[in-house]
């Protein structure tokens, strides 16, 4: 029995220390003894390490032990951000709290650029930086704008200065210059060959195999260049061009799918009872309660007619898309 006494004696002061102990820190922090910093930055959800301990992320708040070295040095990490590292000299007057914040510049994103051409042996600049010879890949190519220079002697240059790249796809692109005795400027190849091409509205020729079609003389500036193919959607592709330059767009054409996907037109009118006619043809009436529905509209562009005895008719173009329902209410005008 004595033994369990002492036992459960011991417990208790055991306990009673701990609380006393409780007491103490919380006395100290509750009359100022510490003083704290509110880490933040932007954006939010960064890791923070101080003193290359981890503490947690963005935001935080960091009670520091006045016995620590100094300075603390404060480093934020987050995916896709540049690094941010913040150093405090001087311990934090007690009972009060600092901000810390960093503000996270997002990290380059990079991509590569490979460059041929035709002819052979051409020379390539980016951004204006040494000109090397082709085929050559750029590397480590920042996300963006960049400007491309390609030449040659007895050659009319290649200069694109709004070549957009993304990270995560690398670009490929084949450059062909113009013989500078031609009195040709632009250059039109095309996934598939065989592709019509023209030029602000003009047929300026088929592109055919290997073989690049080079268009011109053209004034200097703006161009629309369209290639159609059997097959294929309509491509259009907008171009500058200069006398003393080689301008290059590339076709690459989308197949139509091969089953067309039909289009519906749902008509409701009022008065209901309306003749509804596309493209002259008659195609029913407006019921007296919800829509005419119109199936399986081919893809086409249709004049739409809505005709009452009485009324004024409603004419309208639509260009149904595939599989699109395109859904139309009028009423009409007393005539």
């Amino acid at each position: 029995m004595k033994i369990f006494s002492l036992i459960r004696w011991g417990l208790v002061l055991i306990f009673t220390c701990m609380a006393i102990s409780n007491v103490y820190a919380d006395t100290n922090y509750s009359s100022g003894l510490f003083g704290s910093y509110m880490i933040n930055s932007e954006p939010s959800g960064a890791d923070v390490y101080i003193l290359e301990k981890y503490y947690g992320k963005t935001p935080l708040l960091y009670i520091p032990d006045n016995t620590a070295d100094h300075p603390y040095i404060i480093e934020f990490r987050k995916d896709g951000y540049n690094s941010s590292i913040l150093s405090i000299n001087e311990n934090i007057t007690p009972g009060t709290q600092k901000e810390v914040f960093a503000h996270l510049s997002p990290a380059p994103k990079f991509t590569s650029i490979f460059v041929s051409s035709d002819p052979d042996d051409c020379l390539a600049q980016l951004d204006g930086g040494s000109s090397v010879p082709l085929p050559y890949s750029f590397t480590s190519v920042s996300e963006g704008t960049h400007t491309l220079l390609v030449y040659k002697t007895g050659y009319k240059s290649y200069l694109n200065e709004q070549l957009s790249v993304r990270s995560g796809s690398n670009t490929t692109m084949k450059v062909i210059l113009i013989p500078n005795y031609e009195r040709k400027e632009l250059v039109v190849t095309s996934t598939p060959s065989d592709t019509e091409v023209l030029v602000d509205g003009i047929f300026r020729g088929t592109t055919s195999g290997n073989i690049p079609l080079m268009i011109g003389p053209l004034n200097d500036g703006q161009h629309t260049v369209l290639g159609r193919i059997a097959g294929y959607q309509e491509k259009k592709e907008m171009v500058f061009t200069r006398h003393d330059l080689s301008s290059n767009v590339h076709l690459n054409m989308i197949p139509i799918t091969l089953m067309p996907v039909s289009s519906t037109v749902k008509i409701r009118s009022i008065p209901s009872g309306s003749d509804v006619l596309l493209n002259g043809i008659w195609f029913g009436e407006v019921p007296a309660q919800g829509y005419l529905e119109l199936n399986d509209i081919p893809l086409n562009r249709y004049k739409l007619v809505i005709s009452h005895s009485g009324y004024t008719d409603h004419i309208e173009w639509i260009f149904p898309g595939p599989g699109e329902t395109i859904t139309i209410d009028t009423v009409l005008l007393q005539s």
